[in-house]
């Protein structure tokens, strides 16, 4: 009898652990928001590292979750950024449906064990960690190799093991950025490289960094440095990158552009040094720069996130864009004491790469943009379809990789289809598609863009179908004055 009292005495402290852990697992700071008075959000709905825009979009993550809307649920979580999504919990996120890396499955599994068997042990305290740390298995690095704390390359797998928490960090500035490209360069781009640094200039149209790569010792070639992080005014940097191209293609430019260079290495014992090395004592550097002019130099944007906008200029741009500008993406970590570069592709792969995807042609469907869209994004791309075809059977719905033009002799509408919404880029001047559209949200593009596009346009957002006559109603419009 005495056993059975103390058996059932532990079971109920164990039960009562347990209980207190639930509680302080899911407690809620207290908040004067009262937009929250009506559910109880758990802490990870609220992570430190991030704003208030993330907070509000976990939030509502958790409210489908707790309606029992998983696929709504799923839908939204995954148009969420990775920094963001990466802080539902693995058990929400594939009950909702979501799919986890191996790694993933095995922390879930540690976890339900380890609940599972809680009433056998004794109570600790719970150990919560720290804030931005994400789990390894979350992270998708974009390629198989990472730089440590600058002094070399391995691969991914021979340095991760299980269990290991890793923090995604940002640089700050474009400066932070430029700063790690020099220090690192040799490890970046290669021994027989050098940089040739003009960050303090203020000339907003010339470069900050040129790169010099001496591996092909009979045929150096040159490389202007651009760099651009989230955020970055993309007006601008087209503007740069346009103007790179003009310097290094048209005569006109060229000599100019070469006599500022000149200047900048003369102004740097560092890049007169540097240079000396490879030149022999007849080169003149006048005659060296125009030298690397004639082995096609190009340009190398070192980003920290990727944008559409920039892979569509280099798709229409085929001469210019496509041919001249490479792109690197670099992501930084912090993982224990060490500081981790994910780089992709490697330098020594940017033009190998660029052949192979020229090779490949591979041909993008109407059904790869469709495929994988909820319903009622399908229903919205295939009204719009149906109804102009019935106006004009020619017209063409031609699929790219980041979109669907509708095309008649030229270029009419842009389809961007999206989980969420439809975005259409329709070529009719903003004002009067203002005009004409009084349901949807209309955004103005900056004058870049619509230069890219190739005239005046402006984006309508399709969110729903409830209105959507006054959308197909333009489009005929911007059909019928071709």
């Amino acid at each position: 009898m005495e056993k059975s009292k103390k058996a059932d005495s532990k079971k109920r402290n164990n039960a009562s652990a347990k209980n207190e852990m639930e509680k302080k697992a899911n407690q809620t700071p207290k908040t004067n928001n009262k937009s929250n008075e009506k559910m109880d959000y758990p802490l990870w709905t609220m992570p430190e590292h991030l704003n208030d825009k993330d907070h509000k979009e976990l939030k509502r993550v958790y409210e489908l979750y707790k309606e029992n809307k998983f696929e709504l649920a799923l839908n939204f979580a995954s148009d969420l950024d990775t920094i963001v999504r990466d802080e539902i919990p693995l058990d929400i996120w594939k009950e909702i449906g979501g799919t986890l890396t191996p790694s993933g499955e095995n922390d879930l599994k540690s976890n339900e064990e380890n609940q599972g068997t809680i009433e056998n042990v004794e109570v600790k305290e719970e150990v919560i960690p720290e804030k931005n740390e994400v789990l390894k298995g979350l992270i998708d690095f974009q390629n198989q190799y990472v730089l440590i704390n600058g002094k070399s390359f391995v691969p991914k797998g021979d340095y991760f093991v299980g269990g290991e928490k890793i923090d995604e960090a940002k640089f700050h500035t474009k400066s932070d950025l430029k700063e790690f490209i020099i220090q690192n360069h040799k490890t970046l781009f290669g021994e027989n490289t050098i940089i040739v640094d003009n960050t303090k200039s203020s000339n907003e149209y010339f470069p900050d960094l040129f790169l010099i790569d001496f591996e092909n010792k009979e045929k150096p070639r040159m490389y202007i440095i651009e760099t651009n992080l989230t955020g970055d005014n993309l007006g601008l940097l087209y503007a740069r990158i346009t103007h790179f191209i003009a310097s290094i293609r048209n005569k006109v430019y060229q000599k100019d552009f070469l006599t500022k260079l000149c200047n900048v290495i003369y102004a740097s014992n560092k890049a007169k040094d540097d240079l000396g090395i490879w030149l022999t004592e007849e080169q003149e550097l006048t005659a060296f720069l125009s030298g690397l002019f004639e082995n096609k130099p190009a340009i190398l944007l070192i980003k920290d996130n990727n944008n559409v906008v920039l892979d569509l200029m280099q798709t229409v741009y085929v001469e210019t864009w496509g041919k001249m500008l490479r792109q690197i993406l670099v992501k930084k970590y912090y993982c224990n004491d060490d500081t981790i570069y994910s780089v992709n592709p490697l330098f020594v792969e940017i033009w190998r790469n660029g052949k192979q995807k020229k090779e490949e042609n591979i041909k993008v469907s109407e059904n790869d943009h469709l495929c994988e869209l909820p319903d009622r994004i399908r229903n919205i791309y295939k009204s719009i379809k149906t109804s102009l075809l019935e106006l004009d059977s020619s017209l063409e719905f031609n699929p790219k990789k980041h979109y669907i033009s509708i095309r008649k002799n030229k270029n009419l509408t842009f389809i961007h289809l999206r989980r969420k919404q439809v975005d259409i880029v329709v070529m009719n001047p903003e004002d009067n598609t203002r005009e004409l559209i009084k349901h949807y949200k209309i955004k103005t593009l900056p004058a870049s863009v619509q230069k890219f596009w190739n005239g005046e346009c402006c984006t309508i957002v399709v969110e729903n179908s409830d209105n959507l006559d006054e959308v197909i109603d333009l489009l005929k419009m911007v059909v019928g004055k071709v």
